[in-house]
Formats: C-alpha cells, structure tokens, sequence
C-alpha cells in the first residue's frame, strides 16, 4: 500500500505523534483505521488518567495535608492515606475530583473546560465501540474534538495541546511552580 492514501497518511502523522512505528500501518487501509483508533483510544485515556491522577494527588495534599502520593512509593503510605486513597479517591470520578479541587482552589475556566471536553471524549471512546455514532456526534458521523475529527492529525494535535495545557497547570498545582518541566512532550505508550 502506497503513501499517498489519506488514511495511510494520517495514520503514519499520528503514529509518528505518538511513537509507533510506520511499517504496521502499511499493510491496508484496513489496518490504518484500526492502527488510528488504538493509537487514539491510548493517548486519550493515558492523558485523561494522568489528569485524574494529579487531581487525586492534589485532593489528597489538601484534606491529608502531604505531598502528592506519587513522589512516594505506595508502600509507605500510612493507614490514613491508603484508606483515603482506595475508599475515597478510587471511587471518585474525574469531574467530581475537579469539583473538590476547584472548592478548595479556583481552577481556571478553561482549564475546567479543557476537563470537561477531556471527559466527554475519554468516555465516548471508552464505552463505545462506534463513538461516532453517539448522540452528540451522530450529525457529523465522526468524533469531533475542536472543530476536528479526533482520527486525524488536526484533532490529536489540538487533543496534545489541550491535554498538555491541562496536565501542566494540575501538575504546578500538585507539585508547585517551575516543576513542570519534562511534560513538553507526551510519553512513549
């Protein structure tokens, strides 16, 4: 299969977006599409779980009054914070971490729109097989996320730079300002 399908294309910018290798996506168009929903699916919910886990971390610093879970290892969290964290904070959703965080702290608006529209995505593709065929993109029969189908390029591009944005501001939030340093680019899956 040739270069110059579009979906080849797309497949091979947003592979290279997220580090995969080209030369899987060459086999058909059939492949591509499959290779684009994976790639898609992974870095929505690997960006949607770390915002949760930031949210969890910042939660925790303010009603336990310590420093953000993760920059210890879970064995030497007290009976206190493991109850908190397995019976409170694991059966949390996003939005409602959002809620607290934003009690306690005003979040920026568009930072909480950027939530927002993080969530909605993360649970079209989680819990649909066929998104595009959900309510709120049925008009369009594709997953549009600002003003662009989340399968192309535009739309993961504008997705990264969102969820960057989000990531960054939680991240100074939990661990303090200057400390955001390393998030300019996403993880290798």
């Amino acid at each position: 299969m040739s270069d110059d399908h579009p979906v080849t294309r797309d497949a091979i910018a947003i592979a290279e977006m997220v580090g995969l290798d080209k030369s899987a996506l060459e086999r058909s168009v059939l492949f591509a599409e499959a290779a684009i929903n994976k790639m898609i699916v992974a870095e929505v919910v690997m960006q949607y779980t770390l915002a949760d886990q930031l949210l969890s971390e910042i939660t925790a610093s303010y009603f336990l009054n310590v420093e953000p879970f993760s920059a210890r290892f879970s064995s030497r969290l007290s009976e206190r914070e493991r109850v908190f964290n397995h019976h409170v904070l694991d059966e949390m959703y996003l939005l409602k971490k959002l809620a607290i965080v934003h009690a306690a702290r005003p979040v920026p608006s568009d930072v909480t729109n950027k939530l927002r529209k993080l969530n909605a995505l993360r649970n079209a593709l989680a819990h649909s097989f066929y998104p595009e065929n959900r309510k709120e993109y049925q008009s369009s029969g594709k997953v549009m996320y600002g003003g662009h189908d989340i399968r192309t390029p535009a739309g993961l591009q504008k997705f990264i730079d969102d969820a960057k944005e989000v990531v960054t501001y939680l991240h100074e939030q939990a661990y303090g300002p200057g400390l955001g340093a390393g998030l300019d680019e996403a993880p290798p899956l």
